[in-house]
């Protein structure tokens, strides 16, 4: 199981940063907490126990920080703003981000925005909330048709008019990250 349904976020509103700190948290890091359930096939028995913590959200949270702290480190040849002497958070690092891009000038300021629109619905895929992606658009055809596919770890149009030779058309969270941020920084400049 998942989680409760109560306890799922609304991933539309929150930023990355309180996702990726909801993620940290005792219960999504307990072993099995992501698990989708059973396995159906027939598997080996097991001579050592699993994890005692859950190696996918430990990854997937290191990944995101290590992520935002290299844009930060190859950002810094904006002028350096001045930090808290707080703890340092996951939004800190995000703000900071964010007024380095803007420093530096649209093409960071579009690799930002798909970087945390990624780290967002990834983290909210990884709590089990698919319904993120239905509300993209098709890169291909602009209708309201994606879905996530589990196994192949991406999301699939399922217009039937927007097919390429047959095969349903597959996009990658990279890829409708970039394509939102493009989209998001064309309505910006017009």
């Amino acid at each position: 199981m998942i989680g409760p349904a109560a306890a799922r976020p609304e991933t539309g509103v929150q930023e990355p940063a309180d996702l990726l700190d909801e993620l940290d948290s005792a219960d999504w890091k307990r072993a099995g907490s992501t698990a989708a359930g059973p396995s159906l096939g027939r598997s080996a028995t097991r001579v050592h126990s699993n994890a005692p913590a859950n190696t996918l959200v430990l990854d997937h949270l290191a990944a995101c920080d290590g992520e935002v702290a290299d844009f930060i480190a190859a950002a810094r040849q904006a002028p350096a703003q001045p930090v808290d002497p707080g703890q340092p958070s996951r939004a800190a690092a995000y703000e900071r981000a964010r007024v380095q891009a803007e420093d530096l000038g649209i093409d960071w300021q579009e690799y930002l925005v798909a970087m945390e629109w990624r780290h967002a619905v990834s983290s909210a895929l990884l709590m089990g909330d698919t319904e993120v992606i239905r509300r993209e658009p098709c890169p291909a055809c602009r209708t309201w048709g994606l879905i996530w596919v589990v196994t192949h770890k991406a999301a699939m149009c399922v217009n039937r008019y927007c097919a390429d030779r047959g095969q349903p058309r597959m996009w990658t969270l990279a890829q409708l990250a970039a394509e939102r941020a493009s989209r998001r920084v064309q309505r910006i400049a017009s």
